[in-house]
Parts: C-alpha cells; structure tokens; sequence
C-alpha cells in the first residue's frame, strides 16, 4: 500500500469516528446520560461529609431513658474513688440530675431527674453509705425547650454537702438554724466547721463578699422578729470580723418572718424558720 492509500485510510477512519460520535452522542443523545450522570456522582461525592462518630463522656443517658450508660468503666471507678475520699463528717451527698419537660417518663418517679439521680446512687452503692446520699431532680431547658438525645452526666451533679440538724448547704446558700429566741449560734462542730471555711474561703479569695440574711418564725410581734432577724445576721459578721475578715466584705439584713421555709404551726417548722441563711457574692 502506497503512501497516499494510507492517508486516505486515515483519513477516512477519522470521517467515520467523528460522523459515529455525532449521530450518536448529538443527534440521538445517548451519551449525554452518561455523561451527567458521571458529574453527579462527582458532585454528590463532593457534597458527602465524613461520618462524625459521637463521642460521649463518662456515663450519659437517652432521651427519655433513666438508665445511665457508662462509657469508661476505669474512670468511673475512679470518680467513684474521688467522691468517697472526699467524704467528711457532718456531709451528705447530694446527687442533682435534670430532666426536660418535654422527656417521657415511664418510670415510678415523679419525674426523670430524680429517676436518674435513683440510679446514680445505685452505681455508688457499696462505696458510700445509702442513708449519706441525697437524690432529687432538676427541671432543665435548653433555648429551644427541647430534650437533647443524650444528657450527658456533669460532675456538678453530685456534691459534698454540709447537711444536719444545724448547718444546711444548698446550691447557692447555707442555712444555719438558732434556737428559739436566741440570736447566738448553737455552737457545736459542725456549724464551726463550716463557719471556718468561709473565713478560710474569703482570704483565699479577696473578690469574694457574703450575704448574710435573718429570719425568724412567727412567734412574737413581726417588729421584733425583724430587729431579731437582724440580731442573728450581725452575731455571724461579728464572728467572721473576729476571724480577721474585713466587716466592708459582709453585708447583712433581716427578713423577720415574712420568708418562712416551713410551717410556722408546728416545732419543727417554727425551727426550720429560725435561721441564717448565707450566700456568696463577687464584687
């Protein structure tokens, strides 16, 4: 075959290859298919994000559930371990867990919070005395009031907290009771104890200011149950001051009777009622 054969060859294979490619692709569109098709899975394959595995702290619970799920075994020993190591005379401790209002509760509690705070105690049991231990739930709401699906546990759900019959350690104050008519503190150790940390607490830490507020029960006039109240307030700054705290840090004053915690008909509200409540402020 001479030269001019083969380019004529050539350039016939190139005439059919382009006429094929037309007809089929342009005229009767088949390869358009194809061909989208192609860039949407590359689009899609694009737009695809990385599964992102959850990763969850060391116990947390399900929406709606009150058994919690432990993530670490090892470290929940340990938290375990920490929390009875800190365990001290005149405490209890408190476990506070939420709940959201718009949770299912089919347990036999009042509500989640203090079903999962129920079950709580049971992984301390063995390690902590059951009567030490305190539950309750707490009402929490997100922005949008909905339940997230996990709750994930905060060790600010379980405290040390002074608890008996004199001293009363809440989440943002502490109660100390007096007896009737007394404007001095029934003087044992636990309410020294607790009134030695907040001196030690206020020189560690010099921003700090307390608020110190009487209350009475209802018995006698409500004049004299507010100069009483107000008695009370000032025994507890004068023992503070006596102590080295400096008095412009220890603000005070008197509720009388007109904040009663319990009911003032009987002994035992009347003594709930007489009391001293503290509570920390920043400057």
């Amino acid at each position: 075959m001479n030269l001019k054969s083969i380019i004529v060859l050539i350039l016939f294979l190139i005439w059919g290859s382009g006429s094929t490619y037309w007809y089929v692709c342009k005229i009767k569109g088949f390869c358009q298919t194809s061909e989208v098709s192609a860039t949407a899975n590359r689009n899609n394959k694009a737009q695809q994000k990385p599964e992102v595995k959850i990763k969850h702290g060391l116990i947390y619970f399900l929406k709606n559930k009150a058994h919690p799920v432990i993530n670490d075994t090892l470290e929940w020993q340990a938290e375990v371990k920490s929390l009875k190591d800190l365990q001290a005379e005149g405490k209890k401790l408190h476990i506070n867990a939420p709940y959201f209002s718009t949770e299912n509760n089919a347990t036999d509690f009042d509500n989640l919070g203090l079903a999962r705070a129920e079950a709580l105690k049971n992984l301390l049991s063995g390690s902590i005395v059951d009567s030490l231990i305190i539950t309750k739930g707490k009402l929490a709401e997100d922005s949008a009031g909905n339940a997230p699906d996990f709750i994930e546990y905060n060790k600010n759900w379980i405290k040390w907290q002074v608890d008996n019959d004199f001293v009363k350690e809440l989440d943002q104050k502490t109660l100390i009771y007096f007896p009737y008519n007394s404007t001095k503190e029934i003087r044992n150790k636990a309410i020294l104890s607790y009134m030695n940390n907040v001196a030690d607490d206020m020189k560690k830490h010099p921003e700090l200011m307390i608020l110190i507020v009487g209350h009475t029960d209802n018995t006698g006039s409500e004049a004299s149950n507010q100069l009483l109240g107000l008695k009370r307030a000032n025994r507890i700054k004068n023992w503070l001051v006596a102590k080295g705290i400096n008095a412009k840090r220890i603000q005070v004053k008197s509720e009388g009777e007109k904040q009663p915690i319990a009911d003032n008909a009987t002994p035992e509200g009347r003594q709930q009622n007489r009391r001293v409540e503290i509570s920390y402020i920043k400057k």
